[in-house]
């Protein structure tokens, strides 16, 4: 399944309002679809809390295995890939102790 940010979301990828477009198609379509392209049309998003909800999120749901499995990201810029790769360390890692607290408990 084909997502372009931009059809999507015009130029409204800022907020996290704007990232739960993103997000819910991606959740409506989990277990239906085997792959997701995700296009990002070479626009620069740069925004933190557009990327965290609309992708970041779902590393608190999937392993970072699944992910890379499921969603290729095209036509991405280096400073949102960098900035993708940041926000998804950072939920896998808060997965990480969430689930280690859970265990000490």
């Amino acid at each position: 399944m084909k997502i372009d940010i931009v059809k999507i979301c015009k130029k409204k990828t800022v907020s996290r309002d704007d990232g739960e477009k993103i997000n819910k198609i991606l959740g409506e379509n989990w277990n239906k679809i085997s792959h997701f392209d995700v296009d990002f049309n070479n626009v620069l998003v740069a925004s933190v809390s557009f990327i965290d909800e609309a992708f970041g999120k779902l590393a608190l749901q999937h392993t970072k295995e699944n992910l890379q499995k499921k969603i290729k990201f095209e036509n991405i810029l280096d400073y949102d890939r960098a900035l993708l790769n940041d926000i998804l360390h950072s939920r896998f890692r808060q997965k990480a102790i969430d689930e280690k607290e859970v265990h000490l408990n």
